[in-house]
């Protein structure tokens, strides 16, 4: 009966002890641990109970011991505010005591550093930048979507003038996103978010005023594409080919020896020249000269025979809008001495001045006297009548000139 009664008492004995920690309030601190044999979980994080019917461990971050000498199972860790954690105390068995639980882990496992120093709590995993502050120049932004440092999440990261929008796929300062962010002459392209030369008129559109593309450059026209100089009287107006802008001339307006700014300038069958004269040469002005061979526009064949005073052949002269062919030209004066004769006073208070005469005064010109007259007019120089407008060359003369008669 002793024997019953004993085992009886024990297991009532071990009943208690195992039934009453639910019957006990929370502990307070470490001497209510030791009386009670084990300690509840706090509300800052701390293990899980241990494995094998051990008591919940001490309110911290460890897990608690198991029972009978056995090691219970390590709790979960808990997480710091600071993104460490320590391990938590031992947790009391009724017959014996096991080792701790293992300690927590600190964030992304403490294992970002390098190109990728930033842990993203949210994921557990390491990236490059959560916000501007952890990216530094020259990739001062931060890619809310990969969180990675670029040079630019947004134009208004870019703040270099000559590079000022944020190319949205590179994320990258760029000069230009789409063509009328390119506003200069000579580099109106878009092009890999680089503004360069003009290649064709449609890249000068956003160019105002400026919608012809010419070697590389917009510019208003050129002499063979003058459509923006519009039209006066329903006659299309030029373009000065060196200029490249437009004038008040008209299409086919200048004759043989007048001054021109463009081919399209001089009428059918002639081409705008620059004349040069004398020895070294100078530059005259341009002037529109005979094609020698378009007869199909007026122009002679034989520029001796059937283009006085044009008598003498220039081969292979290129035009001011790049047109390359034979011209007739003056023999031996200059359009200036030419569109002066017989048409220009050159006396002076009564005295005739050969300084007033023609591009290089008597040697493409001469003030003379008309015939059976008190007046002096410009004359040109000449070698023989072929080079002469009217009349014929003084060929007795110094230097010699073309007559009035």
């Amino acid at each position: 009966m002793k024997t019953h009664r004993a085992i009886a008492y024990s297991v009532a004995t071990l009943s208690a002890v195992v039934i009453s920690p639910l019957l006990v309030p929370a502990c307070v601190g470490y001497a209510d641990c030791h009386d009670r044999g084990y300690c509840p979980g706090d509300s800052t994080g701390g293990g899980t109970a241990g494995g094998s019917g051990g008591a919940v461990g001490y309110a911290g971050n460890g897990g608690a011991a198991g029972d009978d000498g056995a090691s219970g199972n390590g709790g979960t860790s808990g997480t710091g505010a600071s993104g460490a954690s320590t391990g938590g105390h031992s947790g009391a068995s009724i017959a014996g005591s096991g080792p701790a639980g293992s300690g927590g882990a600190p964030p992304c496992d403490g294992a970002c550093k390098g190109s990728m120093p930033v842990c993203d709590e949210a994921t557990n995993t390491c990236v490059e930048c959560l916000s501007k502050a952890d990216c530094e120049a020259p990739k001062p932004a931060c890619d809310a979507a990969t969180k990675a440092c670029v040079e630019c999440a947004a134009t208004t990261d870019c703040k270099d003038t000559a590079k000022p929008f944020c190319e949205p796929a590179a994320q990258q300062c760029v000069a230009c996103l789409k063509q009328a962010d390119c506003t200069s002459p000579t580099a109106s392209a878009c092009s890999a978010g680089t503004c360069s030369a003009c290649t064709q008129d449609a890249d000068c559109s956003s160019i105002a005023g400026k919608g012809v593309c010419d070697a590389g450059t917009c510019v208003q026209c050129t002499g063979k594409k003058f459509a923006a100089c519009g039209q006066d009287s329903g006659t299309p107006l030029v373009c000065d080919s060196l200029k490249k802008t437009c004038t008040s001339g008209k299409q086919q307006s200048a004759g043989l020896c007048q001054t021109c700014v463009t081919d399209a300038q001089c009428k059918a069958g002639m081409m705008c020249v620059l004349d040069k004269f004398g020895n070294p040469a100078q530059d005259v002005g341009h002037f529109c000269h005979w094609k020698k061979g378009d007869a199909a526009n007026g122009a002679p064949t034989d520029c001796f025979a059937t283009g006085k005073p044009y008598a003498g052949t220039q081969v292979n002269a290129t035009s001011i809008d790049g047109s390359v062919g034979d011209i007739c030209t003056l023999g031996t004066s200059t359009c200036v001495a030419n569109n002066q004769f017989k048409i220009k006073d050159c006396a002076i208070s009564s005295t005739p001045s050969d300084a007033t005469c023609g591009f290089a005064p008597t040697k493409d010109s001469k003030c003379s006297q008309v015939p059976s007259s008190t007046s002096y007019r410009c004359t040109m120089t000449c070698t023989s009548d072929e080079d002469c407008p009217t009349g014929t060359c003084d060929t007795g003369a110094a230097p010699r000139v073309c007559t009035f008669n």
